[in-house]
């Protein structure tokens, strides 16, 4: 740890800097595998003090650049996105000046391509989490890059004045970042759309989809609190909890153990049509979905029951492209390519909707082996019901009733269908609807299991559904339409994960919605609107809530009037100190500059620190004097040691040495 213990001030902050750009960039979760694995470990070894590149910067810059040809002869071939080949090699560049010698020169250019990885992490992701790594960017880099500079002097490194001036610059900082703030909203802007990228990736799935369904497996996705999808609806319900099912996929086949589809997909294309609306329904329902990488499955999920999807899009390494969808009748509807982010459009029925779909030869089968006691248990609990769909239901009804739910489940087993009907009577979902699916079949009703999610969350204008709401049930074919029916208790349906964690979660897709609604989509129009709201505010204003969430997911007014008059505020504030009477120390500063004019010394074109370190290694004689007043400046300005006249005169006296 000596090498971390010995690094000048502005070392530090500066790896630091890099490497919340790096993160504003692995954001997005589109970076290619080894730009993700070299950086973390170049960043180690930077803190260690562990310089493998100093002295080699020949060979080290050549194999740079072979690299960046080869990244961008992969963007001339279209197998690479152009921001995500420039991001990759800024990264590269940024590890290589960080592993150099630590010179003030390297630092510059690891912050300068600090500064592009930000740049392209603002275009490859809108993740609210951008925003912190920002502001931590902008806060190490002022605080390096001002170190680069009062590094050279050496009192400054010591004692007192290095805690003075490092509050001086805390204080400049922050008051700059928040006049930033103030910029952003009132400034007009233009909006460039770069790359069109709207999506938010982020640095990997945890749950979705699957191919199968293998009964006799866990249930801890059931706490989880990722979020899997978002959801804008329209008309919106206007309530804060869903009730609704999304459909994902159906299977048909089951084998003792797992669920299969015997279906067979369709060619890719731009729309899907399931069937037609039905004339039960009172209106259809249209859903602006994103799939975030948290889902990590390219079926497309709807509210039951779908019956159109279109607009599909992803964000890949390749960038934001359209999406082709394809359709597996009687199983699912699936992005035809990979992506890290997919964003489509999709309307529903609701629960009026009827799927006429035709049963597949499998939704009539039962697997080899079943157990001879379910069918004795299925006519048990459908005794007394008559027609098929009275036979559903009371199953559904009698399931729901004699069996608990519970994620504490033992493993594989044997025949898990059996183990949960005859030896523990409980379990999870799957194992609900899978027992219900073979009742329905043994009583000659055609069956299905369907996957999909459970409910949805209020986050500003849209719903988000979390990997804690996925859900199984089973559906029925009775009269000529398939019927959802759901043996699974209440308690079972959605998310089950802990209070405090969904609350942090629920609280951060608020201030995402936020961050996306007044920030990543504020626009000119915006600021229009925010001004005239200013000068004439309308009369329904009286009546809105002051709370931070309202329901629309804009941001209140009173926030935006008490930041904009925060802004002016301080602006105000600091153009009153100009107008004060200058500190003693600028005036010494200003006779020190006068007086190396009047020695034919150029003051103008470069810090005075830079100066007076140039004069040293020239052994200049000024070089000492101006040293030493440089070093009572910096005490006087920052550290509170004002200067005596006596002392100033003396000071000013030594740079009057004639020139050599």
């Amino acid at each position: 740890m000596r090498g971390l213990v010995s690094r000048p001030p502005g070392l530090l902050s500066r790896d630091l800097a890099a490497l919340s750009a790096f993160g504003a960039v692995a954001l997005s979760g589109v970076l290619p595998l080894p730009v993700l694995i070299i950086f973390p470990i170049v960043f180690v070894l930077s803190l260690l003090g562990v310089r493998p590149l100093a002295g080699r910067r020949t060979v080290s810059v050549i194999v740079l650049l072979v690299i960046g040809v080869g990244l961008f002869a992969a963007v001339a071939l279209s197998t690479l996105d152009l921001v995500i080949a420039a991001v990759s090699f800024a990264t590269l560049v940024t590890s290589h000046r960080m592993l150099a010698e630590p010179t003030p020169q390297a630092s510059r250019q690891v912050l300068l391509s600090g500064l592009l990885l930000v740049s392209g992490g603002a275009a490859l992701t809108g993740e609210a989490l951008f925003a912190l790594l920002l502001t931590t960017f902008f806060l190490t880099a002022s605080w390096s890059l001002a170190w680069l500079v009062l590094a050279r002097d050496e009192a400054v490194l010591a004692g007192g004045e290095r805690q003075a001036v490092s509050r001086q610059l805390v204080v400049g900082s922050l008051t700059t970042l928040l006049l930033g703030v103030g910029f952003f909203v009132v400034f007009p802007r233009l909006s460039w759309n770069l790359a069109n990228r709207r999506g938010s990736p982020g640095l990997g799935g945890v749950t979705g989809m699957s191919d199968t369904v293998k009964l006799g497996g866990g249930g801890d996705i059931k706490t989880s609190v990722r979020v899997a999808f978002r959801a804008e609806l329209t008309p919106n319900p206007g309530v804060d909890e869903l009730r609704a099912y999304w459909v994902g996929r159906h299977f048909d086949s089951f084998d003792g153990s797992e669920w299969t589809s015997s279906q067979r997909p369709l060619t890719p294309a731009g729309t899907v049509v399931l069937h037609r609306a039905s004339r039960r329904s009172l209106g259809q329902l249209s859903q602006d979905i994103e799939l975030t990488p948290a889902y990590g499955s390219r079926t497309l999920v709807a509210i039951d029951t779908p019956t159109f999807f279109a607009r599909g899009r992803g964000v890949s390494v390749a960038g934001t492209q359209p999406m082709p969808l394809v359709h597996v009748p009687g199983d699912q509807v699936f992005g035809a390519n990979e992506a890290n982010t997919t964003t489509y459009m999709a309307t529903s029925d609701g629960a009026a909707g009827v799927d006429q779909t035709e049963p597949s030869p499998a939704a009539s089968g039962l697997p080899a082996g079943l157990d001879p006691r379910v069918a004795p248990l299925a006519d048990e609990l459908a005794r007394g019901a008559t027609t098929p769909l009275a036979i559903a239901r009371q199953l559904e009804q009698e399931l729901k009733r004699r069996y608990d739910y519970t994620l504490d489940l033992p493993g594989d087993v044997a025949d898990p269908l059996a183990d949960f009907l005859f030896v523990r009577r409980a379990g999870h979902c799957e194992d609900f609807a899978t027992a219900l699916s073979l009742m329905l079949r043994l009583k000659g009703i055609p069956s299905r299991l369907t996957t999909g999610f459970f409910g949805g969350e209020r986050a500003g204008a849209r719903y988000v559904v979390r990997a804690g709401d996925a859900h199984a049930w089973a559906e029925a074919y009775v009269d000529g339409a398939w019927v959802r029916l759901d043996a699974t208790p209440d308690q079972g349906r959605a998310a089950s994960g802990g209070r405090w964690a969904a609350l942090v979660a629920q609280s951060w897709e608020q201030l995402e919605d936020w961050w996306r609604s007044r920030v990543v989509d504020y626009s000119f129009q915006d600021q229009l609107s925010f001004v005239r709201s200013l000068a004439r505010p309308p009369a329904i204003a009286q009546t809105q809530s002051s709370t931070l969430s309202l329901p629309d997911g804009s941001a209140p007014r009173a926030v935006l009037v008490a930041t904009g008059l925060a802004m002016l505020g301080v602006g105000v504030w600091l153009a009153s100190r100009r107008r004060q009477a200058s500190h003693p120390a600028a005036d010494f500063l200003a006779e020190i500059e006068r007086r190396l004019e009047a020695r034919g010394l150029d003051v103008r074109s470069q810090p005075l620190e830079e100066l007076s370190h140039q004069l040293s290694l020239a052994q200049h004689p000024l070089s000492q004097p101006l040293a030493q007043a440089c070093r009572r400046y910096l005490e006087a300005r920052f550290a509170g040691r004002p200067l005596t006249p006596a002392e100033r005169s003396t000071l000013l006296a030594g740079l009057e040495t004639p020139r050599r």
